[in-house]
């Protein structure tokens, strides 16, 4: 541990100490617990998330620690205690509300509250190395863009946003207990209840000022500033975001993910997920993921992007053929580093939107990979998954698991909407089912002059049985390249 010349601990040293400590030390409380009153901002704000995790390594200090942070809670200088006492309201809730009852006579609303916000936040370390003394280096450059001019609140997200008909989508899908519900329901609300009865969504612990220094401290980024007020999306809020690392600046979209209350085993299947992403998330045509962690709750910072598929209008055939062709290579490249996206519809699919001229070309990029898997298994999977462009093996366990071949399926629902402009069924719920269900695959030229060779890649990619359809990606990315390279009227 290092010292200042004043022979005293330099608090930051401490503060890293404690975070990265294999046998998180209890007599660090009274000195984590001194740091709170130093006038430095950026040391209370360490010293509240060390108290959490020595906290949750000593349970039997949690009622000792609320009477310290309670006293500590008022004036200008109380947001890390108040903070760390919101952490504890959450993971140790009867503990807290005793101690409040008997230090206050009676428990405050706020932490009564706090218990019906997402719990099971640790800050337990991973291999992946996520909390960090801010400033410290992390890994290698990722890929840098840059901001482009700050937007407006959007406001929710359709989740059905393209195409002439929206979905009703009311039944269940196969790969979860619970029912599908209104994919154009509010994703930000604090009552956004799963009909299985577990809960997915809710506010954040903290006001956006709170958390965001939160994050500046563990995440690999020297500053963070928000540059436009939070936007709904699919798995939660995201925020226009300014990230400086090593003196470069980053157009960075910060997204806090709505979780599973208490449950455990979503927080270690969402991580595995986050780190597959991480793993791919510098190949071509993917969103890179930064960084990420899950304190002080789950938390994302990504590439901004500002447009979706679903915001975007039809292609020409050379066009979609490109950008299908990209986005196949994409898929390719996740399976073959072992990522199965799960989850492709216009909706995963990106675009930075900050081009100069009308007309140039803006490439695909992946979204969100692999995270329907892991939210699927907790709530209504037609939150996060466009029941038209869904496999029928989302529908009815008979056709298989949900796997690579998945993937194909979804990545020809995408191409027939990338050539025709529309998505490849429309109507109620259950009459999208019938038509996913069915033995023939829609035809893009049905609905739109484009060339034959169209209706049978996307017929093979969409195949109703798996074996039907591509064996790989790789497989269709060569197709969809003849599609963009067509041979001459002599066959050659």
């Amino acid at each position: 541990m290092t010292s200042d010349s004043d022979g005293t601990a330099d608090p930051n040293a401490v503060v890293a100490a404690v975070l990265t400590a294999t046998d998180v030390p209890r007599d660090a409380l009274p000195t984590l617990l001194g740091l709170l009153d130093t006038g430095d901002r950026q040391v209370r704000l360490g010293a509240a998330t060390a108290l959490c995790a020595v906290a949750d390594a000593h349970p039997d200090t949690v009622a000792y620690l609320v009477g310290r942070l309670l006293d500590r809670t008022n004036g200008d200088d109380g947001l890390a205690a108040d903070l760390a006492l919101d952490y504890l309201a959450a993971r140790f809730p009867e503990t807290v509300e005793t101690e409040l009852d008997a230090l206050t006579g009676e428990g405050t609303a706020r932490h009564r509250a706090e218990q019906s916000r997402p719990t099971g936040r640790r800050l337990e370390k991973r291999n992946v190395g996520r909390i960090r003394v801010a400033g410290t280096r992390f890994g290698d450059d990722p890929r840098q863009v840059y901001p482009d001019d700050p937007v407006e609140e959007t406001g929710e997200r359709n989740q059905l946003a393209d195409g002439d008909e929206e979905t009703n989508p009311e039944q269940s899908v196969a790969g979860s207990e619970s029912t599908v519900a209104d994919a154009d329901e509010d994703e930000g609300g604090t009552d956004n209840e799963a009909r299985s009865g577990r809960t997915i969504g809710r506010r954040p612990a903290a006001t956006d000022a709170e958390w965001l220094s939160l994050v500046e401290y563990e995440s690999r980024f020297d500053a963070l500033s928000i540059l436009a007020p939070r936007e709904h999306r699919r798995y939660g809020v995201a925020y226009r975001t300014l990230g400086v690392a090593d003196d470069e600046e980053h157009a960075v979209a910060l997204r806090l993910l709505h979780t599973a209350d208490t449950e455990r085993a979503f927080e270690t299947a969402l991580a595995s997920r986050l780190d597959d992403w991480a793993a791919v998330s510098k190949t071509d045509n993917v969103v890179t993921l930064y960084d990420w962690d899950e304190e002080p709750r789950h938390w994302l910072a990504t590439e901004y992007t500002d447009l979706t598929l679903a915001e975007r209008g039809r292609f020409t055939p050379t066009e979609a053929a490109w950008q299908a062709e990209r986005l196949a290579n994409a898929v390719t490249a996740l399976h073959e580093h072992g990522v199965v996206h799960t989850g492709i519809d216009p909706t995963s699919i990106s675009y930075y939107g900050n081009v100069l001229r009308d007309g140039d070309r803006q490439p695909p990029l992946l979204n969100d990979v692999g995270l329907v898997d892991v939210y699927r298994q907790y709530t209504d999977p037609a939150q996060f998954l466009d029941p038209r462009y869904a496999a029928p093996e989302y529908y009815e366990r008979r056709f298989g698991r949900i796997d690579h071949a998945t993937d194909i399926y979804q990545l020809g629902a995408v191409c027939y909407r990338l050539f025709t402009g529309r998505p490849p069924y429309t109507g109620s719920f259950d009459h999208v089912r019938e038509q996913v269900l069915a033995p023939s695959p829609p035809a893009p030229s049905d609905v739109a002059d484009v060339p034959a060779a169209v209706d049978d890649v996307v017929g093979k990619a969409m195949a109703t049985r798996k074996l039907a359809r591509y064996e790989t990606a790789a497989h269709l990315t060569q197709e969809l390249r003849a599609l963009r390279e067509p041979r001459g009227t002599d066959g050659r």
